[in-house]
């Protein structure tokens, strides 16, 4: 368990509401994320629990060279023109920092909903959420939001803890409170992944599954998912991270 503070548990009490009105009402939602790899992972993990949720929801990571860093104006306009239907964006581990385009989206008839472990401005921005905390990588903070989720659905079944893990490491937050109890038991899941992408990416690189560890993550791991995003474009790196198939 992470406790939680009186303005994150209410934040994410908030955020919830508006996913269950989001699928209720079988609005789209586009789950922001960014091209590293704690932003793909954070991603990952929240498009998959939202999915599996009943949402109709759908990741999406900006490219590096046309779109630059985080929620932005050519980024939503991007969103829309691919999905003119859409009501809500949630970001993973971006947004804290992204007030003008947030005000942008408003105009837009968009709710937002920012999931960030950043250090916020002075002036945050006025979306309808604000999940933040910086004790955690953005995958962790999408991560608390999908077990919020997952208690609020016993249907819901991935734990995710492997791409946490990747996502913590990679981010080269400190190991100590909760960050360090989501990497070890990240760890253990990580050596049990049943991840077809991350299988075929351990099998490349031949490590041992069943020894993988900090420096397998940093040093071997990490760094090719994190390739894609300077490549060429990250969502390949998420859809590897999310494939059911060959």
């Amino acid at each position: 368990n992470i406790s939680l503070s009186k303005k994150l548990a209410a934040e994410l009490e908030k955020t919830i509401k508006r996913i269950k009105r989001a699928i209720a009402k079988k609005e789209e939602v586009i789950v922001f994320g960014d091209y590293d790899v704690d932003g793909i992972s954070g991603a990952a993990i929240l498009w998959e629990t939202l999915t599996e949720a009943g949402a109709k929801a759908l990741p999406y990571i900006p490219h590096r060279l046309d779109e630059g860093y985080g929620l932005s104006k050519i980024g939503i306009d991007n969103v829309l023109l691919k999905n003119p239907e859409i009501k809500l964006i949630v970001t993973v581990d971006n947004g804290i920092v992204a007030s003008e385009a947030v005000e942008y989206a408003n105009k837009k008839g968009l709710d937002i909903i920012i999931t960030d472990h950043h250090v916020p401005s002075k002036n945050l921005p006025k979306a309808h959420a604000i999940v933040h905390t910086t004790k955690l990588c953005g995958a962790g903070v999408a991560w608390l939001l999908s077990q919020q989720l997952t208690i609020n659905n016993s249907q819901l079944t991935k734990n995710h803890l492997e791409l946490v893990a990747l996502a913590t490491i990679a981010d080269l937050v400190p190991l100590t409170g909760a960050n360090r109890i989501l990497i070890k038991f990240g760890i253990e899941a990580l050596r049990k992944t049943k991840r077809l992408g991350l299988l075929a990416l351990i099998e490349e690189t031949e490590i041992e599954k069943e020894l993988i560890d900090i420096y397998e993550i940093g040093h071997v791991i990490a760094p090719r998912l994190n390739a894609m995003g300077r490549l060429e474009y990250a969502m390949d790196s998420l859809r590897l991270l999310c494939t059911k198939d060959f």
